[in-house]
């Protein structure tokens, strides 16, 4: 093989490695916008069987929100027996993205500096879809009343996405 041949081989190699990093990491970002998850609408705890703790919005002035990261909403914690609900209602909307988590914290958060300050998070569930009513179980004995806030947080970029002060505290 002569040196052209040698260099427009190992250019071609190179092309089709960073084509593939740009393809892999283009389809993380684009599949949540070309495969949305369904839209829930989980019914709120009966009121028979639950209690209302208390009503929240989510922040929508809040510094780490931008046009591509966004929660909007209100949601609701509920007692239920000796087991607390945490929920979104139907008015819940949130900017697609891959791998969102839903997170109790111990202090206010508002950005991605916040939320990694709060060494007392909890991790609860991943969120179910981008809209709708969704229930969540918070993990038995929980103190609810040492978390402040609400928060959704992309695991797999590390980025916040939206927050809201909790009732309870």
């Amino acid at each position: 093989m002569g040196p052209v041949v040698m260099r427009a081989a190992v250019a071609f190699l190179i092309g089709a490695v960073l084509g593939a990093i740009a393809g892999a990491g283009g389809m993380l970002i684009a599949f949540p916008f070309l495969f949305p998850l369904p839209v829930v609408a989980e019914k709120a705890p009966s009121a028979d069987a639950a209690s209302v703790l208390g009503t929240f919005k989510f922040d929508e002035t809040a510094p780490g929100r931008d046009a591509v990261h966004w929660a909007n909403g209100t949601g609701a914690l509920y007692r239920v027996g000796d087991a607390a609900v945490l929920r979104f209602d139907d008015n819940f909307e949130a900017g697609p993205g891959p791998n969102f988590w839903i997170y109790l914290n111990t202090t206010p958060v508002g950005d991605e500096v916040s939320f990694n300050a709060d060494a007392g998070r909890v991790k609860i569930a991943p969120l179910k879809s981008f809209t709708g009513g969704q229930n969540f179980a918070l993990p038995p004995g929980l103190d609810i009343a040492k978390f402040h806030t609400v928060t959704i947080w992309c695991e797999s970029f590390s980025v916040y996405i939206g927050s809201a002060a909790l009732p309870v505290r």
